[in-house]
């Protein structure tokens, strides 16, 4: 499976939301010489990454589908749920990708799709709470994702 460029699905990551966090996420990504896609729903947010290195994806399915991780940084878990699963991103992530959930969702809005047959890796889908971080974390390159899950072959 190629990704972007015709590198290794492993090497392009999507970044889901495209704010204050997500932004200097993708930057980062870019500047470390990975392919990088980025969607907002805001489409100039988006745009505003490419000086940095990342591809502006049309819609969230276009930049998920071939990457090898998927990073949403989205502000609520109402938008999760919306854009990944109403919107049937979910279904378009590649098999053996790597979901990091890193916006601040909290435990109870995670664990409600733990178990659910619609989230890929289902089994490794964690529950996690985000404290707070410092503002200089996402530039400085220092975040840790509290919730990952692995995409198997069936849905």
């Amino acid at each position: 499976m190629a990704g972007v460029n015709g590198s290794d699905a492993r090497t392009v990551v999507a970044v889901i939301g495209a704010g204050i966090m997500g932004s200097a996420m993708a930057r980062n990504l870019a500047a470390a010489g990975l392919d990088t896609r980025v969607w907002d729903r805001s489409p100039a947010a988006a745009a505003a990454l490419a000086d940095a290195g990342a591809v502006a994806a049309a819609s969230a399915q276009d930049a998920v589908r071939d990457a090898g991780v998927v990073i949403t940084m989205l502000p609520t878990a109402a938008a999760v749920e919306s854009v990944i699963f109403d919107a049937d991103v979910a279904a378009a992530f590649a098999e053996g990708s790597v979901w990091a959930q890193m916006g601040t969702i909290g435990v109870e809005s995670t664990a409600p799709r733990q178990g659910d047959a619609t989230v890929p890796g289902q089994a490794d889908y964690g529950r996690a709470a985000v404290g707070r971080i410092a503002p200089s974390a996402p530039a400085s390159g220092t975040l840790i994702p509290l919730t990952v899950a692995r995409c198997p072959a069936a849905w």
